[in-house]
């Protein structure tokens, strides 16, 4: 007979910007609406004041689902221009925005690489936030590709909630990581707290290297989407132990 295996699930603490993290919670409550999930926002996103003016590019870049919804706000319609976008939720913001999707990467490394692979040499627009995991104007500039951009978001440092530092201290958790700014913001906020049954759970390698705790951390291998993190937040148990 096999052994006797339990499971229960480490509780789930969500990092990201307000909305995006209750978008989140829904869909891993979606799954499983046993999950214990903490909102404890670490990023806020403001909208600055910027001018656009369109010109004619190959296409737009979006990294972020952020940077549609600043456009969004502001009135900006781009029409129905060719556009990469990196991760699902861009993708769909960037359809409903009747922008053409050309393609679309699960992390920006994959985009590098899927353009310099193609050999795509024209000229593309960048919308950006204020701070990015890779600095994608001078990155693709020496691969041959022309890249212009403007900052139409901003990213606020947030302090992690009370309602969080007590669950990290009293139950194991699973902490997705979606940038590395939030991964160094978080190894700052939590320093102090032990580490015993924590799982940090990181998009790409890049975002792994912010985290400096002597946490449990490993690195998205079979994707990054609610399914995954809610596999991920089980804990199995040998005959009770």
């Amino acid at each position: 007979m096999g052994s006797d295996v339990s499971q229960i699930f480490r509780s789930i603490l969500l990092t990201r910007p307000i909305n995006a993290s209750k978008r989140i919670k829904g869909e891993l409550l979606a799954i499983n609406n046993q999950l214990d999930i903490c909102i404890s926002p670490l990023i806020e996103i403001q909208y600055p004041t910027y001018d656009f003016l369109q010109q004619e590019y190959s296409g737009y870049v979006f990294t972020s689902e952020n940077a549609i919804l600043s456009l969004l706000s502001k009135g900006v319609n781009l029409g129905r221009v060719n556009v990469y976008c990196v991760g699902n939720q861009t993708r769909k913001l960037a359809i409903n925005a009747g922008y053409n999707v050309i393609q679309t990467f699960n992390r920006v490394e994959e985009m590098v690489f899927g353009l310099e692979k193609s050999e795509f040499t024209d000229k593309l627009f960048y919308f950006r936030g204020e701070h990015v995991s890779q600095d994608l104007k001078l990155v693709l500039g020496k691969k041959g590709i022309e890249v212009e951009e403007l900052i139409v978001y901003n990213q606020r440092e947030c302090s992690l909630a009370k309602e969080a530092l007590t669950l990290l201290s009293e139950k194991p958790c699973l902490i997705p990581m979606y940038s590395a700014r939030t991964a160094r913001l978080f190894s700052n906020e939590v320093k102090e707290i032990p580490p015993t049954g924590h799982l940090i759970f990181c998009m790409s390698e890049n975002i792994k290297q912010g985290i400096a705790l002597d946490w449990e951390t490993r690195v998205a291998s079979d994707g990054f989407n609610p399914k995954v993190l809610a596999q991920h937040s089980q804990m199995n148990f040998h005959n009770g132990k």
